[in-house]
């Protein structure tokens, strides 16, 4: 029976930090700076991160309270479209990021051994665990700030 470990959870919890500290020294232009045609700013990206949380705040509460439930799927290309992620207030998306975060990991933290193997059904991954869900959103993190520490490197070299 798979179950987060205290390292896994304080990572999870410490994504808001470390995206924080990779944003640091960033003026406007960079965070605002579309890397390729298609691709998300670095301020689209922490838009993004806040909204995904809520998704995986939300699905993660879901299936500990309501084993076998149906979790909704979204389409990010359209929220960061049509919720003009462009133009967000990126200071309270960081803010909902961070919160979400703590929130869920003081939640994971107490969690008994069985909890992890609660499930639900999400329409494209079908039967997930909550030790699942958990992955997903500490691998999410962790790939979205590699990916802005990417855009980071890719503009210090352009300059």
């Amino acid at each position: 029976m798979p179950i987060a470990t205290p390292e896994q959870i304080k990572r999870y919890e410490m994504a808001p930090s470390l995206v924080i500290a990779t944003l640091e020294g960033l003026d406007e232009a960079h965070m605002q700076q579309r890397p390729a045609e298609g691709e998300w700013t670095i301020h689209e990206i922490v838009i993004h991160l806040a909204d995904s949380e809520t998704m995986g705040h939300w699905r993660l509460r879901k299936t500990l309270a309501e084993a076998d439930s149906i979790l909704p799927i979204y389409d990010e290309a359209a929220w960061a479209q049509k919720l003009s992620y462009h133009s967000q207030e990126r200071t309270l998306a960081l803010t909902l990021f961070s919160s979400l975060r703590a929130s869920t990991a003081a939640l994971l933290h107490m969690l008994p051994a069985e909890s992890w193997e609660l499930t639900s059904t999400h329409p494209e991954r079908g039967k997930i665990t909550v030790y699942d869900l958990f992955n997903i959103y500490l691998e999410h993190g962790e790939l979205h700030l590699q990916q802005i520490e990417r855009i980071k490197q890719l503009f210090s070299t352009i300059a």
